[in-house]
């Protein structure tokens, strides 16, 4: 066998091509873009069960919406005040703060409570209370009914019943107050506090006046609350007052009772009478001892004048004596006159000395007044001294008596502080009194309904559109999410990267030619052909010779690429003979083989010299497509009955066909006719006259019985169906004739729904160049920075 591969490498995908002309299937896309485009081919590979689903979703939506009753909601808005105790807010701090989000949704809360519901029962009337219940939809009805029959099955078939427990009695108000719980709503509108109240019913009167009981029920109740709260603290304040009452009376006895006895007089707001006195003679005290300091310091300034020289001319301002004052101007007025004579007499004239005799005189009188008055000052000072002196005595023993006294004073003034505090325990508690004794009696609301429920003109439920939207949402979420876990657990070969990223050689991905444009328009033109002999005999027929009929489609463009990969530039390359062979059946090797085959012989070098055999014994599609299935064949070549010259036929297409052949009954089997010898004088005699080989192999698991001829062959390309083949499989083949010495040249991926008019300008070959172009953006912006 020929084990040599082809000169050119089979390239897997986004591989560069050895002519330079980059990858297989035109540029590489970024991660982001391949992950947009096969979300894309996802959905569109599964748009069927997708929509499907959507369908049966809208659908069962409608179903609800024309079978499910009419509900109408009506509600009321109940405005609420602060939940501040009315017993104790006179005196708490912060009594007006707002409320807590905790406290508005406790009142909720109690809105849906059962108190409130059965004191909603009490003021409807008869008819209201018959249509309380919220019909439930038939369908719900009937599959409640149904998990109920279910359940009971199993004891049914053992023969068993099921224990039935009596029921406790209930009353028919109870019974009702509950139906009305359970369909009464009850929420808070944003921030405000502001509840609002609804109830549903399918009678829209119903509704309104059950919304409205309910509102009112809570105000009522509320308002009952707050006068049997004011009660109850009446009830307990009562017997507290007559005991703070004794409490105050007898320690304001005690008090009394403490001072009489320590000899403790209350001079009211001014204290004790002792420390009033102890207040005045401590300011007498300071007095005296200020007199005496004066008198003292009055008496050594005179003391010192009458030292030195009396003369002295701030002795005028020093003693505010006018006496003293007038010695002193005329003592002044005569030492001027003697300066004067002085002057014009001189010092010995008899008039300057009788003036000196005048000066002596005047100063000698001011120096006796000045010793008179030093006398009258020291009687002074020691008058103010005595008098320190007794009022400093009587202090200090008032100050000594008050010691003694302190402990005393210290008690009594402690009695008077707790006479004084149960006193003014006694008056809050007696003025709260008063005010709970009058709030018995006229209570102030804390809740007020500030918009009365009214009856609703349109239904509250079912919401058609809504529920057809959610219906059509949910039924697309599950087709998509079916759709994605089918992508996932699928294992069939969809695309040529799954190949790739097995480490598989793909050739071609194929698409199905019902797919291509202008597929009927050839088909119409080849089958009214002026030549007969140029007609296809069918579709197939059709199909099988795609490369004559549409030479410019994709199929034929992507064989053409095949081709280029697998021969190169060598026409007579070391690749002479291929099989064609498939992974099971309906991959569409036959006609991938005849299109390959024509192909190759549309060469002018080679027209004529490719030759077609069909090896596929049990099947002999490609002998049935070209009208060969009476003419001698392979088996009659492999019998001996004829030589392959003979047998060999010229086909449309410039091809020539070496047909399946005709079994006979004594032939032994075909796998025994499959000698050496025999595929030697088939495959081996004709590399001189030949060009190329295409040989129409049987599947995979066939190929077994044809070892003869597989040795002959240089090569084997695998044809796998789109979304039908499993990669195992494939890989497993691959591996299974590699194995046995088998060249597999590579993987040609048929019938992917990857059309033209999708790849040429299509919505996936848009997306794919818009995030294309935004990854580049993204890259370039990334690299500026």
């Amino acid at each position: 066998m020929n084990r040599h591969s082809t000169s050119a490498s089979f390239l897997p995908i986004g591989a560069t091509r050895p002519g330079g002309t980059g990858a297989w299937r035109g540029q590489h896309f970024s991660p982001e873009t391949e992950a947009q485009v096969s979300i894309l081919t996802i959905a569109r590979q599964n748009w069927r069960s997708i929509l499907a689903l959507a369908a049966v979703g809208l659908v069962c939506a409608g179903i609800y919406v024309a079978t499910a009753p009419a509900i109408f909601t009506a509600r009321a808005r109940v405005y609420i005040e602060s939940r501040s105790s009315p017993v104790t807010a006179r005196d708490t701090p912060n009594a007006g703060t707002p409320l807590e989000i905790a406290e508005v949704e406790s009142q909720v809360e109690y809105i849906r409570s059962e108190k409130i519901a059965l004191a909603a029962v009490h003021r409807l009337d008869a008819s209201a209370l018959q249509d309380l219940a919220v019909p439930t939809h038939p369908l719900f009805a009937k599959v409640r009914e149904f998990v109920k029959a279910a359940k009971a099955l199993p004891l049914r078939l053992i023969g068993a019943e099921r224990p039935v427990l009596d029921p406790a009695p209930v009353s028919p108000d109870l019974r009702q107050a509950r139906t009305l719980r359970e369909n009464v709503e009850a929420s808070r509108i944003g921030a405000a506090y502001v509840i609002e109240v609804g109830y549903s019913a399918d009678n829209p009167a119903t509704a309104a006046s059950v919304a409205n009981a309910v509102a009112e029920a809570y105000v009522s109740t509320e308002l009952e609350n707050r006068a049997q709260v004011w009660k109850v603290a009446g009830e307990w304040m009562l017997p507290r007052l007559k005991e703070l009452q004794q409490r105050a009376s007898q320690a304001s006895r005690e008090a009394q009772t403490y001072k009489a006895e320590h000899t403790i007089i209350d001079l009211g707001k001014r204290g004790l009478v002792g420390e009033q006195q102890v207040e005045e003679l401590n300011t007498a005290v300071a007095a005296a001892r200020s007199k005496t300091v004066d008198a003292r310091a009055v008496r050594d300034q005179i003391r010192g004048l009458l030292d030195s020289d009396i003369a002295d001319p701030g002795i005028t301002e020093a003693f505010k004596d006018s006496v003293i004052i007038q010695l002193r101007r005329q003592y002044v007025d005569l030492v001027q006159r003697a300066d004067d004579l002085k002057r014009r007499l001189g010092p010995d004239h008899e008039a300057v000395q009788a003036i000196q005799r005048d000066i002596q005189a005047a100063k000698q009188s001011l120096r006796t007044e000045l010793e008179r008055l030093a006398v009258s000052l020291d009687h002074d000072y020691e008058v103010a001294k005595a008098r320190e002196d007794s009022m400093t005595a009587a202090f200090d023993a008032l100050i000594s008596k008050t010691l003694i006294m302190s402990n005393a004073r210290v008690k009594a003034k402690e009695l008077d502080r707790t006479a004084e505090t149960y006193d003014q325990i006694y008056t809050n508690l007696l003025q709260r009194y008063i005010d709970a004794v009058n709030q018995q009696s006229y209570p102030q609301p804390s809740a007020h309904v500030i918009t009365p429920a009214t009856v609703p003109e349109a239904p509250s439920a079912p919401r058609g559109s809504l529920i057809m939207l959610l219906g059509l949402l949910v039924g697309t979420g599950f087709g998509v999410s079916g759709a994605f876990a089918r992508h996932w657990f699928d294992r069939t070969i969809r695309t040529p990267r799954q190949l790739t990223g097995h480490g598989l050689t793909c050739l071609a991905a194929l698409p199905e030619l019902r797919r291509e444009p202008g597929f009927r328009a050839a088909l119409a033109l080849a089958q009214a052909h002026a030549n007969e002999a140029q007609r296809p005999a069918s579709v197939e027929a059709f199909r099988a010779s795609a490369v004559r009929f549409m030479p410019q489609s994709v199929f034929v463009e992507r064989l053409h690429s095949l081709k280029a990969h697998v021969l190169g530039s060598d026409r007579r390359g070391p690749v002479f003979a291929i099989g064609v062979t498939s992974v099971g059946a309906g991959a569409g090797k036959t006609l991938f083989a005849s299109n390959f085959g024509q192909l190759l012989a549309r060469a002018r070098s080679s027209s004529g010299r490719v030759l077609m055999i069909d090896a596929d014994v049990r099947q002999a599609t490609l002998s049935r497509l070209s009208q060969a299935t009476e003419q001698r064949g392979l088996l009659d070549v492999l019998a001996g009955r004829c030589c392959a010259t003979e047998a060999v036929r010229p086909q449309p297409g410039e091809v020539r066909l070496l047909a399946c052949g005709n079994r006979h009954p004594n032939d032994p089997h075909f796998s025994d006719l499959m000698t050496p010898e025999g595929v030697a004088a088939v495959v081996g005699d004709g590399r001189s006259a030949l060009d190329r080989v295409v040989v129409d192999l049987p599947p995979v698991d066939e190929l077994p019985t044809l070892r003869p001829l597989l040795d002959g062959l240089d090569g084997l390309i695998i044809v796998v169906e789109a979304g039908r083949t499993s990669i195992d499989d494939v890989a497993a083949a691959v591996h299974d004739l590699e194995s046995s010495g088998s060249t597999v040249l590579g993987i040609v991926l048929n019938k992917t729904n990857d059309g033209p008019a999708v790849r040429r300008g299509g919505f996936r070959s848009a997306l794919t160049r818009w995030a294309t172009a935004r990854h580049s953006a993204r890259g370039a912006t990334r690299a500026a920075s």
